[in-house]
């Protein structure tokens, strides 16, 4: 099955020059865990997800540690998130993002994000357009659907 076929066509995208605040707002609102960065044309020139702002909002030293637990909260999330949140989505997204044909197959998608830990990517036709989401949830339910098509194999 390829990926056109089961993508979510939703087009809900950010630009460059919005805001972290205003992705975040975009993020929630439509239940994603990440959103392609497009120009005027519709190209995807980027990627945001919750990963990259949660990130941005952590001390840089932060990743490196295998535990914080012994660090004071001191309220610093949130006073991060207060000096970032005016920046722009361009400073904390992704500018090279992995994204996936709407002609390749599912199996190429599911293997690609699985090997990269990726969550949800932007689905493109050949010219860099962008054409809609895969996600894992998405990649399960066509097997779901699939498995109920009377041209799938049925295991009792």
């Amino acid at each position: 099955m390829n990926v056109g076929s089961i993508m979510n066509k939703e087009f809900i995208v950010l630009r460059k020059d919005d805001t972290i605040e205003r992705a975040i707002d975009v993020i929630v609102h439509h239940c994603r865990t990440g959103l392609a960065v497009v120009d005027t044309e519709g190209y995807v020139c980027g990627f945001v997800s919750e990963e990259d702002i949660i990130k941005k909002c952590l001390p840089v030293y932060m990743t490196t540690l295998k535990n914080a637990a012994f660090l004071p909260d001191c309220g610093q999330f949130a006073a991060r998130f207060q000096r970032i949140r005016k920046n722009k989505v361009s400073e904390i997204m992704n500018p090279k993002p992995v994204c996936i044909l709407e002609t390749d197959s599912d199996f190429k998608a599911a293997s690609e994000m699985i090997r990269r830990h990726i969550k949800v990517c932007p689905v493109i036709d050949t010219e860099k357009h962008l054409m809609g989401y895969i996600s894992r949830a998405y990649l399960i339910r066509s097997m779901i659907l699939g498995r109920n098509s009377k041209n799938a194999i049925q295991y009792e």
